[in-house]
């Protein structure tokens, strides 16, 4: 099977790629995160399964010799699709904007309420990132009350399981898929506080990923955030898959679309992080050069093609303006 990287690309991804070692570890911790399997990883970049449990392994180059394109495209891979695992502090600043506010509000109504809820808006929304701050918070307070769930692209169900399983402290090894979905089920239901299962990127999941989460809120009574792109909904009442996803819409709580970075929020945060120590007085030449730099298009909306101001954005032609003027941090 030939390598996902292209021939053009090949030579790029070769410059400062890490070690086999290093490459295996990141993979190793990829896979243990995502409960992505060897033949799920195969699939994703290119390569036949066995020829990934040998570089896994560690045994790749004493048979085939030169590694560095097996390498590359894991590396790629990883890169391409990054975890943000709960267990590592979340880096960066909570800017205090609408879109923080509200996807707060509502990861706090599944983890202490146990409801059903939906967080959905363009990339640059910060759903992730905002996310990862208030599973760390948990962390910090030695709380277990919420289980993250990245749900890479093509997640198959039994991947969905071991995830949710490892966050619970479940054994899988090798049992069915339903006596390990029996398993979370008594898990959860063990526990004085039910966990809430916040999964990202869940416009990724299948219907059959989605009626286990389903069942599993149902019958484990455990809260639920499914958060995504802007479609994440739209996606879910599509015609080829409402019929099949009857029960979950009927369960959901709230659904809320994220409104997006306000311009007055965008002004506001641009002369609190330029200033030193006071908020900065910045001309209106700057601020309406930065919104233009800021606006994006949404050429997926469900609506059609949308502008929308993206805080990722934003944050990257600050610390850019900060880096040129030898500013630190």
């Amino acid at each position: 099977m030939a390598a996902a990287l292209s021939d053009k690309n090949r030579a790029a991804a070769m410059k400062g790629l890490p070690s086999g070692a290093k490459v295996r570890a990141a993979t190793l911790n990829y896979l243990d995160h995502t409960g992505m399997s060897h033949a799920e990883l195969a699939e994703r970049i290119g390569y036949s399964t066995p020829t990934v449990h040998k570089f896994i392994g560690n045994i790749y180059k004493n048979v085939s010799g030169d590694d560095r394109f097996i390498r590359a495209a894991m590396w790629e891979f990883m890169q391409l699709h990054p975890l943000t695992p709960e267990s590592v502090e979340a880096k960066g600043q909570l800017f205090p904007t609408k879109n923080v506010q509200q996807i707060s509000s509502l990861f706090e109504r599944a983890v202490e309420h146990r409801e059903l809820v939906l967080i959905y808006g363009p990339p640059g929304t910060q759903k992730t990132f905002v996310l990862e701050h208030l599973i760390c918070a948990l962390h910090r307070q030695k709380k277990e009350t919420a289980v993250y769930v990245y749900a890479s692209a093509g997640m198959v169900p039994m991947a969905l399981l071991r995830r949710i399983g490892r966050g619970l402290g479940v054994r899988i090894g090798g049992a069915a898929r339903e006596t390990v979905l029996s398993n979370i089920i008594s898990a959860a239901k063990s526990r004085d506080a039910r966990p809430a299962i916040i999964v990202d990127e869940a416009q990724h999941l299948s219907v059959e990923c989605l009626e286990i989460l389903r069942e599993i809120h149902d019958r484990g009574g455990c809260g639920l955030a499914l958060a995504g792109s802007h479609n994440l909904y739209h996606g879910f009442t599509r015609p080829d898959r409402r019929s099949h996803l009857e029960q979950l819409l009927s369960r959901f709580d709230h659904r809320d679309q994220l409104p997006g970075l306000q311009e007055d929020e965008m002004r506001q945060i641009a002369a609190r992080e330029l200033g030193n120590g006071e908020p900065a007085k910045l001309s209106e030449k700057f601020l309406t050069a930065l919104v233009k730099e800021c606006r994006t298009e949404d050429i997926f909306a469900a609506a059609g093609p949308r502008i929308y101001l993206s805080v990722r954005r934003l944050v990257k032609l600050l610390q850019q303006f900060k880096a040129k003027r030898g500013w630190t941090q």
